[in-house]
């Protein structure tokens, strides 16, 4: 399998390793699904966990699921599990394909918020978004759910509308995902380079 995130880890502070270590409540292993009646969202790559933890915070009738494979942002995402412990929240660090292969229920919503835009087009095998996930999202997602893909590269972007165009299994929605969003450490980066943000929610056709 084609690894879709790159090896950089980012230097991780003692609190980091404070977090790495400790045996929260919130974490779960691969394909892990909770019962429970409430919605739940697949929240893939959540980077430094700052907008995703208000988020979490704001939308307390949903259950998130974060999978993050960087140790610094998920380090980040256990503190902030053990200083608020919120009961919509459970989190796996790994690789989002793997998880969700493992995957035995389905998932009411899956967002992708500025998925690594591997830019170089040596590397462009390795973006995360390819018409194989997108089957593999389709195996994984009720009839009715909703996705949600946002990036601020235009490259990536190009790439992601050839890719739904490629297909017909899903279409670009103009109904609103459901779930707002903080704007991230990466969308703001995103603004103050002067990208364009684009958003792809997508439904069954």
């Amino acid at each position: 399998m084609i690894r879709t995130y790159s090896s950089r880890a980012g230097r991780l502070s003692e609190t980091n390793k404070k977090y790495l270590e400790t045996p929260s409540k919130c974490l779960v292993g691969l394909g892990f699904v909770p019962l429970s009646n409430k919605q739940c969202v697949l929240d893939i790559g959540f980077g430094d966990a700052q907008s995703f933890s208000q988020d979490v915070s704001n939308n307390e009738n949903i259950v998130f699921i974060g999978v993050e494979p960087y140790k610094k942002g998920f380090a980040k995402a256990v503190e902030f599990y053990e200083k608020e412990q919120p009961n919509n929240l459970f989190l796996h660090n790994g690789c989002a394909i793997e998880y969700l292969n493992a995957a035995k229920k389905k998932f009411d919503y899956i967002r992708i918020h500025f998925p690594d835009p591997w830019p170089k087009k040596k590397h462009s095998k390795r973006r995360l978004i390819s018409k194989s996930f997108l089957q593999l999202l389709k195996r994984k997602i009720k009839k009715d759910a909703q996705i949600q893909i946002v990036t601020d590269s235009a490259s990536y972007q190009a790439h992601i509308e050839e890719i739904i165009g490629e297909q017909d299994e899903f279409y670009r929605s103009n109904k609103p995902f459901p779930i707002a969003y903080h704007i991230s450490t990466f969308h703001k980066k995103g603004l103050n380079k002067g990208h364009k943000i684009k958003e792809y929610n997508l439904e069954f056709k």
